[in-house]
């Protein structure tokens, strides 16, 4: 479907209002060197968050870092050792729309090969990189030991687990001609997006530069590995068995959640399939959410999340929904596990024994359908408030 924008105004304090001029770069405006520099100098302005909430900070590490394939244009790195790989593309030249998809699955094919070793001799080559990958972590309060980081970065290089952003402007979603390039490398465990930055000029000749993400991947498992006495053998799942399609966050949450019970991947997938017709959805950060977006109110309608440890905490839902609502809520989580609830100032939620909140596990699969039910009910006395 065509996209369609209206021409912004910059609002100023003063009362003055001035549109803004859309550019596109190239043809005597900024070029792609100075979309590479823009978001090595810029990093966040990379929507990363929003596609793998599970990576955190991303920190550059060199421009047009060589491989056996060509030169990235622009690699990064987050504190856990996760990679990011950023190709940027004039999109107004026609004939690079499918090329520049191709290489950049190119360079995850020969990043792949690497051990970090040649990993970070390659990066060692780049435009502004550092002597040692680590010396840009050593002081980042979320970086991981050394060990652990390089650790880390090997596995990810291994297993081709990475984001792969292909940036530009114009960019238009070629979803057809994308869907075969991205089957070939499915062996690999990238998140794949499509990221367009339109740029706008100001009356005094600044430029707005907004990212905008168009498409992106999520990985589905499609065979189960198995080591055998003559190494990795990989076979398809079992016909009843339904692909799960999750982004690299989501697949690194649910791997905890696998350490803690084995089950509980498939509960929580259960659950959130089965809770989908009143429209809830799961939503990762740090945690995952589960969340309803309802017309009344200015944000999500939040009856919960799942921490790391797999402990549910329901104190959310008291955030934002009035009392009437969280309450019978909370009172029918309680009696389904046998907990109480918590009613203090700011700080109400179910809790299980004394006031430790109870694991996911005490809730799913058992009472899957009553906490359902629960949901269900609060969001139609939410719907008769607004009647």
């Amino acid at each position: 479907m065509a996209r369609a924008r209206g021409t912004p105004v910059l609002v100023m304090e003063a009362g003055g209002r001035q549109p803004l001029e859309r550019i596109y770069l190239g043809k005597g405006n900024h070029n792609e060197n100075w979309l590479q520099a823009l978001i090595q100098a810029h990093p966040h302005l990379l929507p990363v968050a929003d596609i793998e909430p599970g990576f955190g900070d991303v920190v550059p590490l060199a421009r047009e870092v060589p491989c056996e394939r060509g030169f990235i244009d622009n690699l990064f790195m987050t504190p856990s050792g996760d990679i990011v790989l950023v190709e940027t593309k004039l999109w107004r030249n026609n004939e690079i729309r499918r090329e520049v998809v191709a290489q950049a699955l190119d360079y995850v094919a020969a990043l792949t090969a690497m051990s970090y070793a040649e990993f970070e001799n390659a990066v060692a080559r780049g435009e502004g990189a550092p002597s040692r990958i680590y010396d840009l972590f050593a002081d980042h309060p979320e970086a991981l030991e050394e060990a652990r980081f390089i650790d880390a970065a090997s596995n990810n290089l291994r297993r081709g687990r990475m984001l792969v952003m292909v940036l530009g402007d114009g960019i238009r979603r070629e979803t057809e001609a994308l869907a075969s390039l991205l089957q070939s490398h499915a062996g690999a465990h990238f998140t794949f997006s499509l990221i367009e930055v339109a740029t706008w000029r100001t009356g005094t000749g600044s430029i707005l530069a907004i990212p905008d993400t168009l498409a992106k991947t999520v990985m589905i498992e499609r065979g189960i590995v198995r080591m055998e006495s003559t190494g990795l053998a990989v076979s398809p799942p079992p016909p009843e068995t339904k692909p799960r399609a999750q982004s690299i966050s989501m697949q690194d949450f649910m791997g905890l959640m696998a350490e803690r019970n084995p089950g509980l991947p498939d509960a929580i997938d259960a659950f959130l399939e089965a809770a989908q017709p009143l429209g809830v959805y799961g939503d990762l950060k740090a945690s995952l959410s589960f969340k309803v977006d309802l017309p009344g109110l200015n944000r999500p309608a939040n009856f919960g999340y799942i921490d790391r440890n797999a402990k549910f905490w329901s104190s959310p839902a008291a955030w934002n929904l009035p009392e009437h609502v969280w309450r019978p809520y909370f009172d029918t989580l309680a009696s389904l596990i046998g907990g109480h609830v918590i009613d203090e100032p700011n700080n109400c939620f179910v809790a299980l024994s004394g006031r430790s909140a109870p694991r996911i596990t005490d809730l799913l699969p058992a009472h899957q359908e009553a906490w359902i039910a629960a949901i269900a009910a609060a969001l139609k006395a939410l719907r008769e408030d607004d009647s």
